[in-house]
Protein backbone atom coordinates (compact mmCIF):
# COMPACT_ATOMS: atom_id res chain seq x y z
CA UNK A 1 0.00 0.00 0.00
CA UNK A 2 1.64 3.54 -0.85
CA UNK A 3 0.51 7.12 -0.11
CA UNK A 4 -2.58 8.20 0.55
CA UNK A 5 -3.73 4.82 0.04
CA UNK A 6 -3.21 4.44 -3.64
CA UNK A 7 -1.80 1.39 -5.69
CA UNK A 8 0.75 1.23 -8.14
CA UNK A 9 0.34 -1.15 -11.08
CA UNK A 10 2.55 -3.98 -9.57
CA UNK A 11 0.24 -3.77 -7.05
CA UNK A 12 -2.85 -4.75 -9.02
CA UNK A 13 -4.57 -8.00 -10.19
CA UNK A 14 -3.42 -9.01 -13.72
CA UNK A 15 -7.13 -7.44 -15.39
CA UNK A 16 -5.68 -7.65 -19.20
CA UNK A 17 -8.38 -9.53 -20.60
CA UNK A 18 -10.87 -7.47 -18.61
CA UNK A 19 -9.36 -3.94 -20.03
CA UNK A 20 -9.11 -5.28 -23.83
CA UNK A 21 -12.49 -5.92 -23.28
CA UNK A 22 -13.76 -2.78 -21.66
CA UNK A 23 -11.49 -0.47 -24.19
CA UNK A 24 -11.96 -2.05 -27.80
CA UNK A 25 -14.25 -4.52 -29.21
CA UNK A 26 -11.49 -5.71 -31.65
CA UNK A 27 -10.25 -9.86 -30.73
CA UNK A 28 -7.17 -10.42 -28.89
CA UNK A 29 -5.55 -10.79 -31.71
CA UNK A 30 -5.99 -7.71 -33.31
CA UNK A 31 -5.80 -5.87 -30.26
CA UNK A 32 -2.05 -7.71 -29.81
CA UNK A 33 -1.73 -6.63 -33.58
CA UNK A 34 -1.73 -3.00 -32.67
CA UNK A 35 -0.19 -3.45 -29.36
CA UNK A 36 1.87 -0.22 -29.09
CA UNK A 37 1.74 3.19 -27.19
CA UNK A 38 0.11 5.14 -29.93
CA UNK A 39 -2.59 2.64 -30.95
CA UNK A 40 -3.37 2.01 -27.52
CA UNK A 41 -3.78 5.72 -26.64
CA UNK A 42 -6.03 6.34 -29.74
CA UNK A 43 -8.58 3.94 -28.33
CA UNK A 44 -8.59 5.02 -25.04
CA UNK A 45 -9.36 8.37 -27.28
CA UNK A 46 -12.39 6.85 -28.71
CA UNK A 47 -13.39 5.22 -25.69
CA UNK A 48 -14.05 8.31 -23.77
CA UNK A 49 -15.07 10.78 -26.71
CA UNK A 50 -18.85 10.35 -25.41
CA UNK A 51 -17.76 12.65 -22.52
CA UNK A 52 -19.31 9.96 -20.16
CA UNK A 53 -17.80 8.10 -17.10
CA UNK A 54 -15.95 5.27 -17.56
CA UNK A 55 -14.91 3.83 -14.10
CA UNK A 56 -14.57 0.09 -15.54
CA UNK A 57 -11.22 1.77 -17.51
CA UNK A 58 -10.15 3.69 -14.62
CA UNK A 59 -10.21 0.67 -12.06
CA UNK A 60 -8.53 -1.35 -14.99
CA UNK A 61 -5.93 1.89 -16.07
CA UNK A 62 -2.56 -0.36 -14.06
CA UNK A 63 -3.12 -3.28 -16.68
CA UNK A 64 -3.48 -0.96 -19.94
CA UNK A 65 -0.05 0.86 -18.88
CA UNK A 66 1.11 -3.00 -18.39
CA UNK A 67 -0.25 -3.51 -22.03
CA UNK A 68 0.94 -0.26 -23.58
CA UNK A 69 3.72 0.33 -21.84
CA UNK A 70 4.77 3.42 -23.85
CA UNK A 71 1.68 5.52 -22.94
CA UNK A 72 2.85 7.25 -19.62
CA UNK A 73 5.89 8.66 -21.80
CA UNK A 74 3.54 9.29 -24.74
CA UNK A 75 1.11 11.65 -22.30
CA UNK A 76 3.77 13.59 -20.81
CA UNK A 77 5.00 14.69 -24.24
CA UNK A 78 1.38 15.44 -25.41
CA UNK A 79 0.62 17.07 -21.85
CA UNK A 80 3.89 19.43 -22.40
CA UNK A 81 2.91 19.97 -26.17
CA UNK A 82 -0.90 20.71 -25.95
CA UNK A 83 -2.37 23.22 -27.75
CA UNK A 84 -5.56 25.20 -26.94
CA UNK A 85 -8.78 23.66 -27.81
CA UNK A 86 -7.08 20.33 -28.83
CA UNK A 87 -9.43 17.13 -29.56
CA UNK A 88 -6.68 15.16 -27.36
CA UNK A 89 -6.82 17.51 -24.36
CA UNK A 90 -9.04 15.74 -22.23
CA UNK A 91 -7.84 12.11 -22.53
CA UNK A 92 -4.54 13.38 -22.19
CA UNK A 93 -5.73 15.59 -18.55
CA UNK A 94 -7.02 12.37 -17.76
CA UNK A 95 -4.62 9.96 -18.11
CA UNK A 96 -1.83 12.10 -16.83
CA UNK A 97 -4.38 12.14 -13.84
CA UNK A 98 -4.33 8.39 -13.35
CA UNK A 99 -0.88 7.74 -13.87
CA UNK A 100 -0.11 10.57 -11.32
CA UNK A 101 -2.83 8.87 -8.75
CA UNK A 102 -1.29 5.11 -9.51
CA UNK A 103 2.48 6.10 -8.54
CA UNK A 104 1.09 8.01 -5.33
CA UNK A 105 0.53 11.11 -6.39
CA UNK A 106 -2.96 11.45 -5.13
CA UNK A 107 -3.36 15.53 -4.38
CA UNK A 108 -1.52 16.34 -7.59
CA UNK A 109 -3.77 14.32 -9.73
CA UNK A 110 -7.00 15.20 -7.85
CA UNK A 111 -5.63 18.96 -8.14
CA UNK A 112 -4.99 19.15 -11.81
CA UNK A 113 -8.34 17.75 -12.46
CA UNK A 114 -10.47 19.70 -10.58
CA UNK A 115 -9.00 23.18 -12.16
CA UNK A 116 -9.07 21.44 -16.13
CA UNK A 117 -13.07 20.42 -14.87
CA UNK A 118 -13.78 24.22 -13.96
CA UNK A 119 -13.11 24.47 -17.88
CA UNK A 120 -14.67 21.58 -19.38
CA UNK A 121 -17.25 19.99 -16.37
CA UNK A 122 -18.29 16.54 -18.06
CA UNK A 123 -19.54 13.48 -16.61
CA UNK A 124 -16.29 12.35 -17.60
CA UNK A 125 -14.00 14.80 -16.29
CA UNK A 126 -16.02 14.86 -12.98
CA UNK A 127 -16.35 11.03 -13.12
CA UNK A 128 -12.47 10.78 -13.00
CA UNK A 129 -12.20 13.06 -9.73
CA UNK A 130 -14.96 11.21 -8.21
CA UNK A 131 -12.25 7.67 -9.01
CA UNK A 132 -9.36 9.54 -7.94
CA UNK A 133 -10.81 10.98 -4.36
CA UNK A 134 -12.42 7.42 -4.12
CA UNK A 135 -8.93 5.37 -4.19
CA UNK A 136 -7.49 8.03 -1.73
CA UNK A 137 -10.32 7.29 0.74
CA UNK A 138 -11.57 4.00 -0.10
CA UNK A 139 -13.49 3.41 3.11
CA UNK A 140 -15.80 6.34 2.22
CA UNK A 141 -18.88 5.20 1.80
CA UNK A 142 -19.92 8.04 -0.83
CA UNK A 143 -17.30 6.63 -3.52
CA UNK A 144 -19.22 3.27 -3.60
CA UNK A 145 -22.19 3.61 -5.62
CA UNK A 146 -22.77 -0.04 -7.00
CA UNK A 147 -25.57 -1.33 -5.35
CA UNK A 148 -27.39 1.61 -4.83
CA UNK A 149 -30.19 2.60 -7.16
CA UNK A 150 -31.21 6.71 -7.22
CA UNK A 151 -34.50 7.04 -7.88
CA UNK A 152 -34.77 10.58 -9.71
CA UNK A 153 -34.29 9.22 -13.31
CA UNK A 154 -37.49 6.76 -12.42
CA UNK A 155 -39.61 9.63 -11.34
CA UNK A 156 -38.34 13.40 -12.51
CA UNK A 157 -38.70 14.88 -15.97
CA UNK A 158 -36.98 18.14 -16.61
CA UNK A 159 -38.32 20.33 -19.52
CA UNK A 160 -35.91 22.92 -20.74
CA UNK A 161 -36.24 24.81 -23.99
CA UNK A 162 -33.73 23.19 -25.47
CA UNK A 163 -34.00 19.69 -24.47
CA UNK A 164 -35.55 17.43 -21.46
CA UNK A 165 -33.69 15.52 -18.89
CA UNK A 166 -34.63 13.07 -16.23
CA UNK A 167 -32.52 15.40 -13.71
CA UNK A 168 -31.10 18.94 -12.65
CA UNK A 169 -29.23 19.55 -16.30
CA UNK A 170 -26.36 20.59 -14.20
CA UNK A 171 -25.90 16.91 -12.42
CA UNK A 172 -26.97 15.11 -15.50
CA UNK A 173 -26.47 16.50 -18.90
CA UNK A 174 -27.60 13.92 -21.02
CA UNK A 175 -30.98 14.68 -22.63
CA UNK A 176 -33.81 12.21 -23.39
CA UNK A 177 -35.47 14.12 -26.13
CA UNK A 178 -37.19 17.52 -26.33
CA UNK A 179 -40.83 18.14 -25.49
CA UNK A 180 -40.89 20.94 -28.04
CA UNK A 181 -40.63 18.69 -30.21
CA UNK A 182 -41.94 15.37 -29.56
CA UNK A 183 -44.83 13.41 -26.87
CA UNK A 184 -43.79 13.87 -23.89
CA UNK A 185 -44.31 9.14 -23.44
CA UNK A 186 -41.74 9.57 -26.29
CA UNK A 187 -39.18 11.20 -24.44
CA UNK A 188 -39.57 9.71 -20.92
CA UNK A 189 -38.78 6.01 -22.21
CA UNK A 190 -36.57 6.96 -25.01
CA UNK A 191 -33.54 5.77 -25.59
CA UNK A 192 -31.33 7.90 -23.68
CA UNK A 193 -33.90 7.53 -20.79
CA UNK A 194 -33.37 4.23 -20.56
CA UNK A 195 -29.74 4.29 -20.55
CA UNK A 196 -29.70 6.71 -18.08
CA UNK A 197 -31.59 4.25 -15.88
CA UNK A 198 -29.28 1.18 -16.61
CA UNK A 199 -26.86 3.01 -15.26
CA UNK A 200 -28.24 3.85 -11.95
CA UNK A 201 -28.86 -0.36 -12.04
CA UNK A 202 -25.20 -1.35 -12.91
CA UNK A 203 -23.49 1.32 -10.73
CA UNK A 204 -21.53 2.81 -13.24
CA UNK A 205 -23.54 6.26 -12.92
CA UNK A 206 -21.46 7.21 -16.16
CA UNK A 207 -24.11 10.09 -17.30
CA UNK A 208 -24.27 11.85 -13.71
CA UNK A 209 -21.75 14.71 -12.57
CA UNK A 210 -20.51 12.48 -9.47
CA UNK A 211 -18.76 15.92 -7.69
CA UNK A 212 -21.70 18.56 -8.63
CA UNK A 213 -24.82 15.84 -7.81
CA UNK A 214 -25.71 16.91 -3.99
CA UNK A 215 -27.32 13.34 -3.60
CA UNK A 216 -23.78 11.28 -4.65
CA UNK A 217 -22.02 13.92 -2.28
CA UNK A 218 -23.97 13.51 0.74
CA UNK A 219 -24.14 10.39 0.27
CA UNK A 220 -27.93 9.58 0.60
CA UNK A 221 -28.34 7.54 -2.41
CA UNK A 222 -30.35 4.72 -1.12
CA UNK A 223 -29.22 1.15 -0.96
CA UNK A 224 -31.36 -1.41 -3.56
CA UNK A 225 -32.37 -3.49 -1.40
CA UNK A 226 -33.68 -0.64 1.32
CA UNK A 227 -35.30 0.92 -2.14
CA UNK A 228 -37.39 -2.55 -2.65
CA UNK A 229 -38.49 -2.79 0.66
CA UNK A 230 -40.45 1.00 -0.11
CA UNK A 231 -43.53 -0.43 -2.40
CA UNK A 232 -43.85 -3.00 -4.93
CA UNK A 233 -43.43 -0.77 -7.96
CA UNK A 234 -39.50 -0.45 -6.61
CA UNK A 235 -39.39 -3.90 -5.69
CA UNK A 236 -40.16 -5.19 -9.63
CA UNK A 237 -37.83 -2.10 -10.71
CA UNK A 238 -34.71 -3.14 -8.59
CA UNK A 239 -35.58 -6.94 -9.33
CA UNK A 240 -36.34 -6.94 -12.84
CA UNK A 241 -33.91 -3.74 -13.07
CA UNK A 242 -36.32 -2.07 -14.92
CA UNK A 243 -35.62 1.03 -17.63
CA UNK A 244 -38.83 1.25 -19.30
CA UNK A 245 -41.17 3.42 -17.36
CA UNK A 246 -45.28 1.60 -17.45
CA UNK A 247 -46.48 4.82 -15.84
CA UNK A 248 -45.54 8.65 -16.43
CA UNK A 249 -43.27 10.90 -14.30
CA UNK A 250 -44.45 11.55 -10.72
CA UNK A 251 -42.33 14.69 -10.68
CA UNK A 252 -42.38 17.32 -13.01
CA UNK A 253 -40.19 20.06 -13.24
CA UNK A 254 -40.65 23.16 -15.68
CA UNK A 255 -37.51 25.15 -16.38
CA UNK A 256 -38.21 25.94 -20.05
CA UNK A 257 -39.01 30.09 -19.73
CA UNK A 258 -36.03 32.43 -18.15
CA UNK A 259 -37.97 35.38 -17.76
CA UNK A 260 -36.51 36.82 -14.56
CA UNK A 261 -36.75 40.09 -13.01
CA UNK A 262 -33.05 39.58 -11.77
CA UNK A 263 -30.04 39.31 -13.44
CA UNK A 264 -27.62 37.39 -11.12
CA UNK A 265 -24.40 37.05 -12.66
CA UNK A 266 -23.76 33.10 -11.23
CA UNK A 267 -26.98 32.76 -13.70
CA UNK A 268 -27.19 35.11 -16.84
CA UNK A 269 -25.08 37.83 -17.95
CA UNK A 270 -27.90 40.32 -18.73
CA UNK A 271 -31.67 40.46 -17.91
CA UNK A 272 -33.79 38.43 -20.00
CA UNK A 273 -38.05 38.33 -20.24
CA UNK A 274 -39.53 36.03 -22.91
CA UNK A 275 -40.88 37.92 -25.66
CA UNK A 276 -44.83 37.40 -27.15
CA UNK A 277 -43.85 34.93 -29.71
CA UNK A 278 -41.85 32.64 -27.43
CA UNK A 279 -44.44 32.43 -25.09
CA UNK A 280 -46.66 31.65 -27.62
CA UNK A 281 -44.69 28.33 -28.35
CA UNK A 282 -44.31 27.64 -24.80
CA UNK A 283 -48.12 28.53 -24.45
CA UNK A 284 -48.64 25.29 -27.34
CA UNK A 285 -46.31 23.06 -25.79
CA UNK A 286 -47.73 23.35 -22.54
CA UNK A 287 -51.01 22.51 -23.67
CA UNK A 288 -49.77 19.56 -25.73
CA UNK A 289 -47.32 17.93 -23.13
CA UNK A 290 -47.56 19.77 -19.72
CA UNK A 291 -51.22 20.00 -19.10
CA UNK A 292 -51.99 16.19 -19.92
CA UNK A 293 -48.34 14.92 -17.95
CA UNK A 294 -49.30 17.15 -15.48
CA UNK A 295 -52.77 14.99 -14.69
CA UNK A 296 -50.78 12.07 -13.36
CA UNK A 297 -48.20 13.68 -11.87
CA UNK A 298 -47.70 14.24 -7.30
CA UNK A 299 -45.25 17.02 -7.94
CA UNK A 300 -44.76 20.32 -10.00
CA UNK A 301 -41.32 22.10 -9.64
CA UNK A 302 -41.01 25.60 -11.03
CA UNK A 303 -38.46 26.96 -11.75
CA UNK A 304 -34.92 26.92 -11.92
CA UNK A 305 -34.60 28.84 -15.28
CA UNK A 306 -35.77 32.38 -13.86
CA UNK A 307 -38.20 33.19 -11.19
CA UNK A 308 -42.27 32.05 -11.70
CA UNK A 309 -43.69 34.98 -10.50
CA UNK A 310 -42.02 37.10 -13.31
CA UNK A 311 -42.94 34.26 -16.39
CA UNK A 312 -46.50 35.10 -17.55
CA UNK A 313 -46.43 31.04 -18.84
CA UNK A 314 -45.24 30.13 -15.71
CA UNK A 315 -48.05 32.34 -13.37
CA UNK A 316 -50.64 31.57 -16.02
CA UNK A 317 -50.47 27.71 -15.99
CA UNK A 318 -50.22 28.07 -11.17
CA UNK A 319 -53.80 29.96 -12.03
CA UNK A 320 -54.91 26.98 -13.73
CA UNK A 321 -54.32 24.21 -11.94
CA UNK A 322 -56.71 24.20 -9.25
CA UNK A 323 -57.45 21.33 -7.05
CA UNK A 324 -60.78 20.18 -8.26
CA UNK A 325 -58.84 19.05 -11.76
CA UNK A 326 -55.60 18.26 -9.89
CA UNK A 327 -56.02 17.05 -6.34
CA UNK A 328 -53.16 15.21 -6.38
CA UNK A 329 -50.46 17.67 -7.32
CA UNK A 330 -48.50 19.72 -5.00
CA UNK A 331 -46.28 22.16 -5.77
CA UNK A 332 -42.04 23.01 -5.45
CA UNK A 333 -41.38 26.67 -5.85
CA UNK A 334 -37.68 28.14 -6.29
CA UNK A 335 -38.17 32.04 -6.42
CA UNK A 336 -35.84 34.95 -6.17
CA UNK A 337 -38.28 36.26 -3.49
CA UNK A 338 -38.66 39.43 -4.37
CA UNK A 339 -42.27 39.73 -6.51
CA UNK A 340 -44.15 37.52 -3.75
CA UNK A 341 -45.49 39.63 -1.52
CA UNK A 342 -48.10 39.36 0.41
CA UNK A 343 -50.33 40.65 -2.26
CA UNK A 344 -48.90 39.14 -4.81
CA UNK A 345 -49.97 35.83 -2.79
CA UNK A 346 -53.45 36.61 -2.91
CA UNK A 347 -53.38 35.70 -6.56
CA UNK A 348 -52.49 32.71 -6.91
CA UNK A 349 -55.06 30.87 -4.48
CA UNK A 350 -54.02 27.46 -6.35
CA UNK A 351 -50.93 27.57 -4.11
CA UNK A 352 -52.53 28.08 -0.31
CA UNK A 353 -51.94 25.37 1.33
CA UNK A 354 -50.76 22.98 -2.02
CA UNK A 355 -46.98 24.10 -1.69
CA UNK A 356 -44.64 21.21 -0.45
CA UNK A 357 -41.85 23.37 -0.60
CA UNK A 358 -40.80 27.43 -0.78
CA UNK A 359 -37.21 27.36 -1.58
CA UNK A 360 -36.24 31.77 -1.79
CA UNK A 361 -32.36 32.14 -3.38
CA UNK A 362 -30.78 34.71 -0.73
CA UNK A 363 -26.76 33.42 -1.32
CA UNK A 364 -25.98 35.91 1.51
CA UNK A 365 -26.55 37.38 4.79
CA UNK A 366 -26.08 41.05 4.21
CA UNK A 367 -27.22 43.21 2.34
CA UNK A 368 -23.48 44.34 0.53
CA UNK A 369 -23.44 40.99 -0.55
CA UNK A 370 -27.09 39.89 -1.04
CA UNK A 371 -27.20 43.13 -3.69
CA UNK A 372 -24.19 41.98 -5.14
CA UNK A 373 -24.77 38.47 -5.65
CA UNK A 374 -28.20 38.69 -7.49
CA UNK A 375 -28.05 42.44 -9.15
CA UNK A 376 -31.92 44.09 -8.59
CA UNK A 377 -32.49 42.64 -5.22
CA UNK A 378 -33.21 44.89 -2.30
CA UNK A 379 -32.21 42.87 0.88
CA UNK A 380 -34.74 45.60 2.94
CA UNK A 381 -37.57 44.09 0.54
CA UNK A 382 -36.45 40.43 1.01
CA UNK A 383 -36.11 40.02 4.87
CA UNK A 384 -40.08 41.62 4.64
CA UNK A 385 -41.07 39.47 2.33
CA UNK A 386 -39.09 36.20 4.05
CA UNK A 387 -40.52 37.31 7.33
CA UNK A 388 -44.21 36.84 5.16
CA UNK A 389 -43.15 32.64 4.19
CA UNK A 390 -42.45 32.00 7.73
CA UNK A 391 -45.70 32.97 8.84
CA UNK A 392 -46.87 31.04 5.56
CA UNK A 393 -45.53 28.49 7.19
CA UNK A 394 -46.70 28.56 10.74
CA UNK A 395 -50.03 29.01 8.99
CA UNK A 396 -50.03 25.30 7.02
CA UNK A 397 -50.12 26.84 3.81
CA UNK A 398 -46.62 25.77 3.00
CA UNK A 399 -45.31 22.60 4.06
CA UNK A 400 -41.60 23.46 3.96
CA UNK A 401 -39.98 26.79 3.62
CA UNK A 402 -36.00 27.06 2.81
CA UNK A 403 -33.30 29.39 1.31
CA UNK A 404 -30.92 28.27 -1.22
CA UNK A 405 -27.16 29.64 -0.80
CA UNK A 406 -24.84 29.26 -3.98
CA UNK A 407 -21.53 29.20 -2.10
CA UNK A 408 -18.69 31.24 -4.25
CA UNK A 409 -15.41 33.59 -2.86
CA UNK A 410 -17.68 36.21 -2.14
CA UNK A 411 -20.24 35.21 0.72
CA UNK A 412 -18.43 32.04 1.90
CA UNK A 413 -17.83 33.81 5.52
CA UNK A 414 -21.08 34.36 5.74
CA UNK A 415 -22.53 30.71 5.79
CA UNK A 416 -22.98 30.94 9.32
CA UNK A 417 -25.18 33.87 9.74
CA UNK A 418 -26.88 32.88 7.04
CA UNK A 419 -27.91 29.45 9.09
CA UNK A 420 -28.93 31.88 12.02
CA UNK A 421 -30.90 33.46 9.74
CA UNK A 422 -32.37 30.70 8.42
CA UNK A 423 -33.31 29.57 12.00
CA UNK A 424 -34.81 32.72 13.08
CA UNK A 425 -37.06 32.55 9.99
CA UNK A 426 -38.03 29.66 10.57
CA UNK A 427 -36.65 27.94 7.74
CA UNK A 428 -33.92 25.23 6.38
CA UNK A 429 -31.10 26.24 4.63
CA UNK A 430 -29.45 24.54 1.46
CA UNK A 431 -26.16 24.93 0.50
CA UNK A 432 -24.44 24.08 -2.65
CA UNK A 433 -21.24 25.15 -5.22
CA UNK A 434 -21.27 27.83 -7.57
CA UNK A 435 -21.35 26.33 -11.13
CA UNK A 436 -20.60 27.49 -13.88
CA UNK A 437 -23.37 27.56 -16.55
CA UNK A 438 -21.35 29.59 -19.24
CA UNK A 439 -21.22 33.26 -17.68
CA UNK A 440 -18.06 33.09 -16.18
CA UNK A 441 -14.36 33.01 -18.17
CA UNK A 442 -12.41 30.14 -16.69
CA UNK A 443 -10.33 32.39 -14.88
CA UNK A 444 -13.38 34.23 -13.33
CA UNK A 445 -14.73 30.99 -12.31
CA UNK A 446 -11.48 29.90 -10.55
CA UNK A 447 -11.59 33.35 -8.67
CA UNK A 448 -14.73 32.56 -7.08
CA UNK A 449 -15.03 28.57 -6.81
CA UNK A 450 -13.38 28.42 -3.30
CA UNK A 451 -14.26 25.12 -2.26
CA UNK A 452 -11.88 24.04 -4.68
CA UNK A 453 -8.26 22.77 -3.48
CA UNK A 454 -5.97 24.82 -5.87
CA UNK A 455 -8.12 28.39 -4.65
CA UNK A 456 -5.72 30.14 -2.42
CA UNK A 457 -8.62 30.96 0.60
CA UNK A 458 -9.08 26.96 0.59
CA UNK A 459 -7.66 26.83 3.58
CA UNK A 460 -9.84 29.33 5.06
CA UNK A 461 -13.14 28.17 3.54
CA UNK A 462 -12.47 24.75 4.72
CA UNK A 463 -11.73 26.57 8.39
CA UNK A 464 -15.43 28.43 7.74
CA UNK A 465 -17.13 24.62 6.40
CA UNK A 466 -16.25 23.89 10.62
CA UNK A 467 -18.32 26.25 11.57
CA UNK A 468 -20.70 24.41 14.46
CA UNK A 469 -23.73 26.57 12.89
CA UNK A 470 -23.58 24.32 9.82
CA UNK A 471 -24.39 21.35 12.47
CA UNK A 472 -28.19 22.50 12.80
CA UNK A 473 -30.46 20.18 12.06
CA UNK A 474 -31.73 23.06 9.61
CA UNK A 475 -28.81 22.87 7.63
CA UNK A 476 -28.61 20.70 4.50
CA UNK A 477 -24.71 20.91 3.07
CA UNK A 478 -25.60 19.19 -0.19
CA UNK A 479 -22.55 18.35 -2.64
CA UNK A 480 -20.30 20.25 0.10
CA UNK A 481 -21.22 17.59 2.94
CA UNK A 482 -17.78 16.35 1.99
CA UNK A 483 -15.58 19.50 3.19
CA UNK A 484 -18.28 20.13 6.12
CA UNK A 485 -18.18 19.26 9.90
CA UNK A 486 -19.28 15.97 11.01
CA UNK A 487 -23.09 15.10 11.50
CA UNK A 488 -25.25 12.02 10.95
CA UNK A 489 -28.21 13.43 8.94
CA UNK A 490 -28.88 15.64 5.78
CA UNK A 491 -32.19 17.50 4.35
CA UNK A 492 -32.70 17.53 0.91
Amino acid sequence: MKENNLIDAEDCPDTSSQFRRVLDDETDSETQMHKDSRRGFELLRVKLSDNLDHPEIWEAWPQYLADFPGVEALVKEGIANLLPDNRMETPLRIANALCLAYRGKAAEAISSLEVFSTRRSTPLTEGAIFFLKGMADPTNPIYQLKGRVCKVPFQRFEVLEAGTYLCCPGWLSTPVGNCFAQPWEDVWNSPNAEAIRASMHDGSYRFCKKMTCPMIQSGTIPHAEALAAESDDWKEIVRTKKTKMDKGPANVSLVYDRSCNLRCPSCRTSGYMADSETRDRIEEMQEKNIIPMLRHAKMMFVTGSGDPFASRNFRSLMMRLGPEDYPDLRFLILTNGMLLTRKEWEKFPNLHGRIKRLRISIDAATKETHETLRLGAKWSVMLENMEFFGELKQKGLVEEFSLAFIVQQENYKEMGSACELAERLGAEIWFTRLANWGTFTKEEYLRKAVFLSSHPEYPQFLEAMQDPRLLGKHVGLGNLAQLGPTRHDDIG
